[in-house]
């Protein structure tokens, strides 16, 4: 199989040649150390980590307060939009860009014949989450619900739009990047999801023609029959601190290609060579052993990653992920 086959048969639920591994981000100095060079595309890395997939991205406007540490690392403290008076400020970006859609294309071009290309966005909800931060969100549920389904509907509109071009640039996959979910809980109620957001993820949805993976940290586990329900193939990263992953499995794993799990709090950081290649080996043939498996960290390939960690899960893979 080639890696294009090798991942979209996953996303089938099916079983392809071997267990195919992407990663929605890989830390650019990640490459740098891995490759030892300062400049490399995706392309080089990919062959170095054997990857099966890559990707691009394309986001909206976001209107949120941050914050510089003093290694010069921007993050997000808080939301602009505290009320209904800051909604005209809501401006998704222009989704018609073409300037946008021709770097995606040659990303297509260059990349395609090899690799499943993904584009990664946002569906909706983590725009508006962030936009709004939790106090003002959880007020507005409250004072003014209506707020919040038209901040909604101002992105999902603009998602709509965009999913339809990125597909017409010819990528395999739609990757959703939506954190909705804390490790023990949704940062809202599955009711909320299922009578205020669903129907505006089903409009977007409704375009999405390629497989489509969802992605949200935390726990998730309320709302999977609806990402089943709204056409979703795979549901990633499956943080092991938040999700076990073998009852997703066996509850789910027909339906639902389960991509990640690979451990960040500990495993891929903090642990050794021998343990990265333990967990990799325990999820390639218990979790992937019957197909519908994508191996990837819980979340993205970070900076703070030991090298020999990174490529101890690669080497593992190789190892063991013909099941």
């Amino acid at each position: 199989m080639t890696s294009k086959e090798r991942v979209l048969t996953a996303l089938r639920c099916q079983k392809p040649d071997r267990v195919p591994f992407m990663e929605l981000g890989v830390d650019y100095v990640v490459g740098q150390r891995l490759l030892k060079k300062e400049r490399y595309d995706q392309g080089e890395l990919a062959e170095f980590l054997c990857l099966d997939g890559i990707g691009t991205g394309l986001y909206p406007t976001i209107y949120v307060e941050r914050r510089t540490d003093e290694t010069g690392r921007s993050f997000i403290v808080g939301g602009q939009i505290k009320d209904r008076s800051d909604l005209s400020m809501v401006d998704p970006g222009d989704p018609t860009d073409q300037f946008r859609y021709d770097q995606v294309k040659k990303f297509v071009d260059k990349h395609g014949d090899r690799y499943a290309i993904f584009a990664a966005t946002n569906i909706g909800l983590d725009p508006l989450l962030l936009s709004m931060g939790p106090e003002s969100f959880a007020y507005a549920l409250v004072d003014d619900p209506k707020l919040v389904e038209e901040i909604l509907d101002i992105y999902a509109e603009w998602s709509a739009e965009v999913v339809t071009r990125l597909q017409q640039c010819g990528v395999d996959i739609i990757w959703f990047t939506d954190d909705i979910a804390f490790n023990s809980s949704m940062m809202f109620s599955p009711e909320f999801f299922r009578e205020v957001a669903k129907p505006r993820l089903a409009r977007v949805m409704d375009r999405v023609k390629v497989p489509a993976i969802f992605h949200s940290d935390g726990f998730i586990l309320p709302i999977i029959d609806d990402l089943i329900e709204l056409g979703f193939s795979g549901i990633h990263p499956l943080d092991p601190c938040a999700v076990d992953i073998e009852q997703v499995k066996e509850k789910y794993g027909s339906r639902i290609c389960l991509v990640g799990n690979i451990d960040l709090r500990y495993t891929l950081v903090n642990g050794k060579p021998h343990e990265v290649e333990q967990e990799v080996k325990d999820r390639v043939t218990r979790i992937g052993r019957d197909g519908g498996y994508i191996l990837s960290s819980a979340n993205t390939i970070t900076s703070y990653c030991k090298d020999e960690n990174i490529l101890a899960m690669r080497d593992a893979l190789l190892k063991y992920g013909a099941v």
